[in-house]
């Protein structure tokens, strides 16, 4: 019974919360009381908000620095010239096999943060004492709401709506610390910006987007203060809030040299470095201070991220890289090459090594119709077996950045094959990152073919022929005969343009699913897992004590149970097949876990008995028919309430 009375809150908690904003308006009616309408201007920043940026330096180790703002300039100039060619080509990825980068050579303290200084949030979150953005928080006598541009601050006991703040920006997340409170909002640029720099080189383009971070003293709730307001160029990754420190992660795409801003600001250069040989983006983590609203940013040139996690010493940016159509072309180049006279080869190399790929392709095909037919089909052969020798696959790379307050270092970043699900195939335990992925492998395609072909006149044969339509009604039918007429192109004399290389990569095999641990001291996998549940793809992930929970699915959902206890040798430990699949775990006391899913068209809440790993059961589960939920996809929908099991 107790179990029921659980799982039924569970349905109506995940209900609720993605009705709130709409209950909220149903309750509160008219009831509203000393309601003020405060409206922030989105594009504007005064020193009168309070809060500064510290000054700090990178420990950049064997990375690269720069000395100016115009040395920045032509490096970037000189890598959108490599990947603009890639485009030509097709696109550009960066694959690396499982590859593990040393320490650099300073790595900041480890930073523990106390027990009074842990945040107690009633959000729903991955790491206990790492609170989580989410759009409606609690402390007990407040909540707050955001939808769309407007927060609501609500007295819990009094049920009613305090004060509302009205920003020109839509909100993306929420944090409560003490008094303050933290709006996180986006936009995008609305005017070119062409930074006040002695080499003008760098321009912020119009709908390059931005992230903005208030912090609000709601001491008095009726009347919020606007303490400080942090703008910062780029997209949002994510943000975390560990003790009274925020850190708030961005990425900027680099497809034209641009230079992030905070508060209109061009980034230090003494806290940017180049971590990807081709960057693609700026990741920028800024880290602010509630305390005494001070801030530090750090920007590293990197290929972006997509995901992000974070423990109370460490913080995580997973960059998820499909097959390198890049990588695939040039390891075509360069095995076309061990087979040309030296001459040629050593040039068609030098071309490679410079990042001229388009002037070493023209090497490479001259070459190939200096040959004949047979020769020609041969050599092809040899090149696509050589080239597929090795398996390829998608990879994630995984940037390690030492966090303590407002010093963050990289201590450097290590790949893995396969891509992530969520942050939840991500974990760490004791002094080891866990993860998951699902892989796709690939194999390279090389051709040497005509790219157009062309007749040489344009004379067409006209044919006409008609057709019989029969029209039908209660009546009776009618035929209608229907002229047709045909233009018939000419089979014969055409010809074929130049013949080109053609480089492309295609699927193949079935999906496969990993497990890798990491050794965070050295950065190297030291344990995995390889070909789980091939043909099918990871759903869910979560690491309870010593045992990593995952689902797959194709036709049933088997829930794996994984020992890893000796990182050196995790180990399955026993599977359950169910129908349907689980989208999110959530460990609950008793050696019980809570999954939430689907089961054909219909919502489904199971509860798992995980006492025995190697012996697991579905216990109980509930089926809402034709219903879906906004947990599958944000565990922040997710409320649980253990007292009431």
């Amino acid at each position: 019974m107790k179990r029921e009375i659980f799982i039924t809150l569970a349905v109506m908690s995940l209900v609720i919360g993605a009705s709130l904003p709409l209950i909220m308006s149903s309750i509160f009616g008219e009831t509203y009381k000393s309601v003020e309408t405060r409206t922030v201007p989105a594009y504007q920043f005064s020193s009168s908000y309070g809060g500064q940026q510290i000054n700090v330096s990178l420990t950049s180790g064997d990375l690269r620095k720069f000395s100016s703002y115009e040395e920045l300039a032509q490096y970037l100039s000189s890598s959108l010239s490599l990947n603009t060619l890639v485009n030509q080509l097709v696109y550009p990825y960066n694959l690396p096999r499982v590859v593990g980068v040393p320490m650099l050579a300073e790595v900041a303290t480890t930073y523990t943060i106390s027990q009074q200084q842990a945040v107690t949030s009633k959000t729903n979150v991955q790491v206990e004492g790492i609170d989580e953005p989410d759009i409606v928080k609690n402390n007990g006598e407040l909540m707050v709401v955001a939808s769309g541009n407007k927060v609501f601050i609500v007295s819990v006991a009094g049920k009613t709506v305090l004060s509302i703040l009205v920003l020109e920006e839509y909100v993306s997340g929420l944090f409560l610390y003490k008094d303050e409170l933290v709006v996180i909002t986006e936009a995008q640029t609305r005017y070119p910006i062409i930074p006040d720099l002695e080499c003008r080189c760098f321009m912020i383009p119009p709908g390059t987007p931005n992230v903005y971070t208030y912090i609000y003293n709601i001491s008095n709730a009726s009347n919020p203060v606007l303490l400080s307001k942090i703008t910062i160029t780029g997209s949002m990754l994510s943000s975390r809030l560990s003790g009274n420190h925020l850190y708030v992660v961005t990425n900027t795409y680099v497809g034209e040299p641009i230079l992030p801003l905070v508060n209109e600001e061009p980034v230090p250069l003494e806290t940017l470095v180049v971590v990807d040989v081709i960057p693609s983006s700026y990741t920028l983590i800024l880290a602010l201070n509630l305390e005494r609203l001070d801030y530090a940013t750090y920007t590293f040139l990197t290929g972006g991220g997509s995901w992000l996690y974070m423990s109370l010493n460490n913080l995580y940016v997973a960059r998820e890289s499909r097959f390198s159509f890049l990588n695939a072309y040039i390891l075509a180049l360069r095995t076309f090459a061990n087979y040309m006279p030296n001459e040629t080869a050593s040039k068609v190399i030098e071309l490679i090594n410079k990042g001229w790929l388009d002037v070493a392709r023209e090497k490479v095909e001259d070459y190939l119709l200096s040959m004949d037919e047979e020769s020609r089909k041969e050599l092809l052969n040899k090149v696509v077996s050589d080239v597929n020798k090795e398996p390829k696959y998608d990879t994630t790379t995984f940037y390690v950045f030492s966090v303590e307050g407002l010093t963050i270092s990289l201590r450097g970043f290590f790949n893995v094959s396969g891509h992530l699900l969520d942050q939840f195939a991500m974990e760490e335990a004791d002094n080891y990152f866990i993860t998951a992925t699902t892989e796709n492998n690939y194999s390279v395609v090389v051709l040497f073919e005509p790219l157009v072909k062309t007749y040489t006149t344009t004379s067409r044969e006209v044919k006409t022929q008609e057709i019989v339509i029969q029209e039908c009604s209660v009546s009776g039918c009618v035929s209608r005969n229907i002229p047709i007429t045909k233009w018939d192109m000419p089979q014969a004399p055409y010809e074929y343009t130049r013949p080109a290389l053609i480089v492309y990569v295609s699927v193949v095999g079935e999906t496969s699913n990993n497990v890798f641990v990491v050794d965070l001291m050295s950065l190297q996998i030291v344990g995995s897992l390889t070909g789980l549940a091939r043909g099918e793809r990871i759903y869910s992930a979560r690491l309870v004590g010593g045992i990593f929970f995952l689902v797959t699915f194709r036709q049933v959902d088997p829930l794996f149970a994984i020992d890893i206890s000796d990182p050196n040798n995790p180990r399955v430990l026993g599977f359950l097949k169910i129908p349907g699949f689980s989208e999110y775990l959530h460990p609950l006391s008793g050696d019980r876990l809570l999954g939430i899913g689907v089961e054909g068209s219909n919502l489904k809440i199971s509860l798992f008995n995980v006492t025995d790993p190697t012996d697991m059961s579905e216990i109980s589960k509930i089926t809402v028919y034709s219903a879906w939920s906004q947990a599958l996809h944000d565990h922040h929908a997710v409320t649980i309430y253990p007292e009431k099991e």
